[in-house]
């Protein structure tokens, strides 16, 4: 039967259909046997059995008393009926001393319907000889001295039942092996096991997940696609090249052979994208050779030649045991090799997340700073590494183009600011937005250069250019690090700068310019300027408060570490007044003085970290914010005041250099006050300015105060007498 549902149906669903029979037999077997057909005649019978067996007792009394009392079997035996119990008993006497039980044929008696039994008497020993009659009651239900019936055929009636229970015996052992196998036990009760099953494994837990029907059910609870899944299970039947391939792609890494190792295996190096939120570029790969063993292995990499590259080590052993002399030497920290065994891999293949697998693999066996979540130089290109500022750049991105002029000191922000405009605006159906970078005061040959133009080519040319490839499209041009260039132009009386607004007030083209102190004074102070009223001028200064606790917990978690309480978190924040690359830097030094094992930021190593050379080297720099040299000296002058006070005013500085016997404009001071302030280092408060960093005040000595603030004045006055 079975095979022919086979041949009808579907593999799948004829499986399904046998399983659910076998099932459904089995369960009501046990639960429900009166609706089994197989066990149903039996338990009917069992029911019914007991009633009938009394009336055939009553009825050998009664007919043994009768023939007592008259010496002869009774003509007619009915007089002598006794008072039965069932009505399904029909007793007749064929002949003499022969008593013959007919059960009515009846559904409801199940396997008693319509069967017979004889008894007959002995005169002379007054005893009752059974056996049965035609057709026979069954066996299990007949004494076990009824003649042609021996305990050797009872026994083999009730053997009847064995295969019901051989059945249920082997359901319940089925169910236990399935529960208790090593791939399909685990995967049932936590299907998310399956992203740490070794890929060498995989193969068979597909074909076992299949036979048993639940390969789709199980894939679906894990969160996996089938599509992924079957890419995973034919991972293993690719060549080492293949598969580093794949891995790379999941990874959003470009790949290529490397050649001229002493290795024993084949080596690849991989390219990361700039959106891997540590400090790794670039990595190499090892995919080691079947029949290499350890005792081969661990030798030939300490005679590697990697530089400062990290290697990953692509293993194909299921068990741990295997490799353990690898493991460890992946595991110390002094090297730069990191061992990603089968069931990583298999991770790396099935996890919605590829880049957190292999950043958990990067911290546990190298040492942490050598992939410091934290850029402390340099713009943040990679949009897992930016924080903040969503409000500055919802005023940029959400609008229609316009002309921005984003002003603030080194190192706060501003060219992260316009990479994060550059990414959003990336794939705008409207507008074509490019970055440039200026090294120098020549931006029209650097944006010719940079679209593919002579160094010579107007600035307007250069715009039409633009314009004939990109039809349609608005032209949205970044300009950074442009302090050089509005200086040049400002000696030279703003010639490119007047193209500039030209172009823009046209509509052909908008700008968004980065800089400090140059652009400021321009784009403010300067009346004649073309940049005065050119566009919206941002000011960049200390990060949201939020943002800040984002950009110190978030690139932790991402690698499992973190901080022992949420005070330390706020105690950074306070102390970096809330500077985001300062902020970056600090936490840099925490792991930096972190311990091998040691995963949580303690008190001491917040301690360590703010007093440590890489912080006092972030804060310094701020005595030369000008190319004025006395511009620069006036600003000193403020910081040594407000250190020694604890805060200044213009009123203040004004009365200091009063006594000082200096003539200082008010108008000096007041540029001084703003060019601190733009610098982040100074804020105002009220009427008064005091520190935006706090840790600025340990930068100085308090007895050597006094002294420095002398010096600069006593160098002030000299440079105002010649």
């Amino acid at each position: 039967m079975w095979q022919k549902i086979s041949r009808l149906l579907p593999g799948k669903i004829s499986r399904t259909v046998i399983i659910t029979v076998l099932t459904l037999l089995l369960a009501s077997a046990v639960l429900t046997p009166k609706l089994n057909p197989l066990t149903r005649g039996g338990v009917l019978a069992s029911e019914h059995i007991s009633p009938i067996w009394s009336d055939l007792s009553q009825w050998r009394i009664a007919l043994s008393e009768a023939r007592n009392t008259s010496d002869e079997w009774p003509k007619n035996i009915q007089q002598y009926a006794p008072q039965t119990i069932s009505s399904h008993l029909n007793v007749t006497s064929p002949r003499p001393y022969i008593l013959q039980g007919d059960i009515a044929r009846l559904a409801e008696l199940g396997s008693l319907s319509g069967t017979q039994v004889i008894f007959e008497l002995n005169p002379s020993s007054h005893t009752w000889q059974c056996r049965a009659g035609t057709p026979p009651v069954p066996a299990r239900f007949l004494p076990m001295n009824c003649e042609g019936i021996t305990s050797g055929e009872v026994n083999f009636s009730r053997l009847k039942m064995l295969p019901l229970l051989c059945a249920c015996i082997f359901v319940v052992v089925a169910i236990l092996i399935f529960l208790r196998h090593p791939l399909l036990g685990p995967t049932q009760l936590r299907p998310d096991k399956l992203r740490r099953t070794p890929y060498r494994a995989l193969p068979k837990l597909d074909r076992l997940l299949r036979l048993v029907g639940r390969r789709q059910s199980t894939l679906h609870a894990a969160g996996i696609s089938t599509v992924a899944w079957q890419r995973a299970v034919n991972y293993v039947n690719d060549a080492a090249d293949k598969q580093q391939e794949y891995l790379a792609a999941r990874l959003s890494a470009q790949s290529k052979t490397s050649k001229d190792w002493a290795l024993p295996g084949e080596v690849f190096e991989w390219q990361f994208a700039s959106n891997l939120p540590v400090s790794l570029d670039r990595c190499l790969v090892f995919i080691p050779y079947a029949d290499v063993s350890d005792d081969l292995l661990v030798p030939a990499l300490m005679t590697a030649q990697t530089g400062s590259d990290v290697m990953l080590i692509l293993t194909g052993s299921d068990a741990e045991t295997q490799q353990a002399s690898l493991q460890a030497y992946c595991d110390d920290k002094a090297n730069m090799f990191v061992m990603i065994d089968s069931a990583s891999q298999t991770e790396c293949l099935l996890s919605r997340q590829p880049a957190t697998v292999l950043l958990r693999l990067l911290a546990a066996q190298l040492r942490v700073t050598r992939i410091s979540p934290y850029q402390t130089r340099g713009a943040i290109t990679s949009a897992g590494a930016f924080f903040g500022r969503e409000q500055l750049l919802a005023r940029v991105t959400g609008r229609e183009p316009s002309n921005y002029l984003v002003v603030g000191g080194r190192q706060l922000g501003k060219s992260s600011l316009l990479k994060a405009v550059q990414r959003s605006l990336q794939g705008h159906p409207h507008i074509i937005c490019h970055y440039i970078s200026l090294r120098d005061h020549r931006l029209t040959p650097r944006m010719a250069l940079q679209f593919g133009l002579d160094a010579t080519t107007p600035i307007e040319n250069i715009i039409s250019h633009l314009e004939t490839n990109f039809v349609g499209k608005r032209l949205f041009l970044l300009i950074d690090e442009a302090d050089l260039f509005l200086r040049d132009e400002s000696i030279n009386n703003y010639p490119q700068l007047s193209a500039l607004r030209a172009l823009s007030d046209e509509g052909r083209c908008w700008f968004m310019l980065a800089g400090f102190w140059d652009l400021y004074a321009t784009a403010v102070l300067d009346y004649q300027s073309p940049l005065r009223n050119f566009g919206e001028v941002l000011t960049i200064g200390g990060l949201e408060q939020e943002a800040c606790k984002e950009l110190v917990t978030v690139p932790l978690s991402r690698l499992r570490f973190g901080f022992t309480s949420n005070q330390l978190v706020d105690q950074l924040v306070e102390a970096s007044g809330q500077r985001a690359n300062l902020l970056a830097i600090l936490c840099h030094e925490c792991l930096e003085v972190l311990q091998p094992g040691e995963r949580a930021i303690e008190p001491r190593h917040i301690a360590q970290a703010l007093s440590s050379q890489a912080v006092q080297d972030a804060l310094a720099g701020w005595g030369r914010l000008s190319h004025d040299e006395t511009a620069c000296r006036l600003d000193r002058i403020v910081v040594y005041h407000t250190a020694i006070n604890g805060k200044t005013s213009l009123s203040k500085l004004a009365a200091l250099f009063a006594d000082s016997g200096l003539s200082i404009e008010p108008e000096a001071m007041r540029h001084a006050l703003s060019r601190l302030q733009l610098a982040y280092i100074l804020k105002r408060d009220g009427s008064e300015f005091t520190f935006a960093v706090p840790l600025l005040t340990k930068q100085f000595e308090q007895s050597e105060l006094a002294l420095l603030l002398g010096q600069e004045l006593t160098s002030m006055k000299a440079a105002y007498t010649i």
